[in-house]
């Protein structure tokens, strides 16, 4: 007996009888469509497509809700308008103040003198 023999031999595996012929197979038919546009759906609003590379909305702009988008533009412009307004203010009053200063401290001069 020898020392290195193969005590655990494998069986070869059986030759194929025929090739997989098309045929014995179905090809199965895909909508490319389905892959090639994706949608989201998220909550319950209008979801989103993806088609040619970006990203469109599904919302109806009729629905009131959809219009929330317009309605915080409409709120932004509204506040930039206010803080120009408030900012306008501020310098107003910093160039009263300054002007205020200047005439006390002259009035303090005229005083010490």
């Amino acid at each position: 007996m020898p020392i290195f023999s193969k005590k655990f031999a494998y069986k070869s595996a059986p030759a194929r009888n025929r090739r997989v012929e098309e045929s014995d197979c179905p090809r199965i038919h895909e909508k490319l469509e389905e892959f090639r546009n994706i949608h989201l759906q998220l909550d319950n609003e209008g979801g989103y497509t993806f088609a040619n590379g970006s990203w469109t909305s599904n919302k109806n702009p009729r629905d009131p809700k959809s219009s929330s988008g317009q309605k915080l533009k409409d709120d932004l412009t509204k506040l930039s308008e206010e803080n120009n307004l408030l900012q306008l203010k501020v310098e107003i009053l910093v160039d009263l103040l300054t002007e205020n200063t200047i005439e006390m401290n002259e009035i303090r001069e005229k005083l010490m003198k």
